[in-house]
């Protein structure tokens, strides 16, 4: 039988610490602890019943460590990220389910890992610029003198980073079992997992094959806005140690000029930009307000809520928005004009400003009539 059933005070008060915690570590910006995060590899490589690596190579970015393993040889062995992470987390899972109850593991997985949205972007834009190297059999063979056997194994494996290699996203989970062992006094049945939470703690991304293990330093800048997307007003987003930057506006993935010289923002360059998402990353850091002032935009409709602003580029691509005057005036009795971006199907401003509130037009004139 589930030796707790539900947690005490106590326990339940240390719920809030542990998550803290573990939203730090994966969210650090501090140099990794390179003594402690290889003494971790040759824990987890034990744990997961592997001899340790030969070799420990450090690298300072993840796209560094991606393009150093892809020289792989046959020295380095076969890809073990699924024997070392993702296998023994069940092991560990069954060991912990026959001791503690299911709602109690429940509850401190919820409390203590939840999903870290700006650690997921991080982590997808990291996946999505690393280079996948899919070499054929073939060239494996005359690249790397992999035997045929390696090869075979190599093929039938995942082929995507995401598969082979781990970062802060991949390991969140060991926050929950940290709690289980200190907490709960879970000390035995987590013991496997301390070379994983010592290595958690101490790197960012880790790419384990059987006798070579790379290891990537945590990056040195990482900022997020209001709603954990990437975004950085004035500079890159996320950035590593050797330069390895990503430059994102409000979540999107922008080209450098747009945020570190925003001078060169024009109406042509913004009609020049194919890609949806960052063309209207352009037209925010403009403003709206001045993209309509140098004519970027058509007036479509107006009435007593305010004026809808809208540009056509193809039929199904447009951008729009409402301008609306601030009800307060200012100290020296002028009003304030605002900008909101609204879908570009809306046809009448009452509509757009409607949207804005999460309304129909319909019920927003209501709204307004009855105050």
């Amino acid at each position: 039988m589930p030796i707790e059933q539900a947690l005490s005070a106590e326990q339940a008060a240390e719920l809030g610490p542990y998550r803290a915690r573990w939203k730090a570590i994966g969210r650090s910006t501090a140099p990794a602890d390179r003594d402690a995060a290889e003494q971790g590899v040759r824990l987890a490589y034990q744990a997961a019943g592997l001899e340790p690596p030969a070799r420990i190579v450090w690298c300072e970015s993840p796209l560094a460590l991606a393009r150093l393993a892809g020289q792989m040889s046959h020295d380095d062995g076969c890809n073990v990220r699924s024997g070392l992470v993702d296998r023994l987390r069940r092991r560990i899972a069954s060991r912990i389910e026959a001791r503690v109850h299911p709602k109690v593991l429940a509850a401190v997985d919820s409390a203590v890992n939840p999903a870290d949205l700006l650690v997921a972007a991080a982590a997808d834009v990291v996946i999505r610029s690393v280079p996948e190297q899919n070499l054929s059999v073939l060239g494996q063979l005359r690249r790397t003198g992999l035997s045929f056997s390696m090869v075979r194994q190599a093929l039938a494996a995942p082929r995507g980073f995401s598969t082979r290699a781990a970062g802060p996203h991949d390991l969140s989970w060991l926050g929950a079992y940290d709690y289980l062992r200190e907490v709960l006094g879970l000390r035995g049945e987590t013991e496997p997992l301390r070379g994983l939470m010592q290595l958690a703690t101490s790197v960012g991304w880790l790419l384990p094959h059987e006798h070579t293990c790379w290891l990537a330093e945590r990056p040195n800048l990482l900022c997020g806005d209001a709603r954990d997307r990437l975004h950085h007003p004035g500079g890159p987003a996320l950035r590593y140690r050797d330069g390895w930057s990503i430059w994102a506006w409000r979540g999107v993935e922008v080209p450098r000029w747009i945020i570190a010289h925003p001078d060169r923002i024009t109406l042509d360059a913004i009609d020049a930009e194919v890609d949806v998402q960052v063309r209207r990353c352009m037209i925010e850091i403009m403003t709206p307000e001045r993209y309509v002032a140098l004519g970027g935009a058509t007036r479509v409709a107006e009435d007593e809520t305010g004026i809808l602003w809208r540009r056509n580029w193809l039929a199904a691509d447009a951008w729009a928005a409402v301008e609306v005057v601030n009800a307060t005036p200012e100290p020296d009795g002028t009003r304030r004009h605002f900008f909101l971006q609204v879908p570009a199907n809306l046809r009448t401003a009452r509509e757009a400003v409607a949207w804005t509130y999460g309304l129909r037009a319909e019920a927003y004139a209501h709204l307004v009539l009855r105050t």
